[in-house]
């Protein structure tokens, strides 16, 4: 893809024996895929489920054609192949962290499981795109705790949800069409939990992609390397097609804000739309709970007026 700039690095860190992070891209016609993935359960089956994961997502879009279900279903595969790995007595506690970008010039999908992060730097200013799925960030969001306590609660590394753990695979799809030179970085807790945001902007800004992944790597383990780090930054070309793709994106979109996404539940509906609060309709005990209000409002007044 003329244009497209992108470089990524992994290194172990300076703490643990082994890398159990995997990483990988695939660039096509349309943009390209980009995914890091974080393995869990111990040395071998960390780094196994890893791998399967970039492997599995990747894989997919050799045949598949982008969309937001195409994406969703290249996770649920991986979380398919994991989770039945994983049954084997010596691979139990199999699971794995994945963020994945699919670049479909000029709009970008994101989607998401675990603590690995996926940000957006535009026009100077630098975005998180991703929620953990972690102990510590959903205390957060809760108000319960501070980002400064989460940063060092002894709780930090507890994730709530990763490919392989259960049946089903549950993921946070995101949707947003692009600006000229978004700059996009994937990351393992090994980056973002050791530098602050601050830091990230300041390397993203100032650097190309091949510059910017090296030294984020090198930061993270000059300030301790406590545990595996991978990145891959990708900046998007200046100039972009002004195509329109066969899925429908929400409004907010398809101007350029970061949106969440579900899929429809019907195949022949679109595919996206925005995350809204449900509006409970009302029940028959609504009903019959106003129609005896109105009985006895009814009541109370015909005796009132009554000579």
């Amino acid at each position: 893809m003329p244009g497209l700039a992108f470089a990524e690095r992994t290194h172990p860190g300076l703490k643990r024996p082994k890398n159990e992070d995997a990483l990988g891209h695939l660039l096509t016609p349309w943009g390209g895929v980009f995914v890091v993935a974080d393995g869990m359960g111990g040395h071998r089956t960390g780094e196994v489920a890893a791998r399967l994961a970039v492997e599995t997502i990747l894989g997919h879009f050799q045949e598949a054609e982008p969309s937001p279900k195409a994406l969703l279903e290249a996770f649920e595969r991986a979380n398919a192949r994991i989770h039945q790995e994983a049954q084997r007595p010596e691979n139990r506690g199999m699971g794995t962290t994945a963020t994945c970008l699919l670049l479909d010039l000029p709009y970008a999908l994101v989607a998401h499981v675990g603590d690995s992060r996926a940000y957006l730097l535009r026009g100077g200013e630098l975005t998180l795109l991703t929620e953990d799925h972690s102990w510590v960030a959903e205390r957060v969001r809760q108000g319960l705790l501070s980002p400064e306590e989460a940063r060092t609660h002894r709780w930090r590394n507890v994730i709530t949800n990763a490919l392989g753990s259960f049946p089903q695979a549950r993921v946070d799809l995101l949707g947003l069409k692009l600006f000229p030179g978004d700059t996009f970085l994937l990351c393992t807790d090994g980056l973002s939990g050791v530098l602050e945001d601050r830091t990230l902007k300041e390397v993203l800004k100032n650097f190309p992609p091949e510059e910017a992944a090296r030294r984020l790597v090198e930061l993270a383990n000059e300030w301790g390397g406590p545990d595996n780090i991978s990145a891959i930054v990708v900046r998007v070309p200046e100039e972009l097609p002004q195509s329109t793709r066969p899925y429908a994106l929400p409004l907010e979109a398809a101007q350029g804000a970061p949106v969440r996404l579900k899929l429809g539940e019907e195949p022949e509906e679109l595919p996206t739309q925005v995350l809204e609060p449900k509006r409970p309709g009302l029940g028959w005990r609504d009903v019959l709970l106003i129609l005896l209000w109105i009985v006895v409002v009814a009541y109370i007044l015909l005796g009132y007026f009554r000579p």
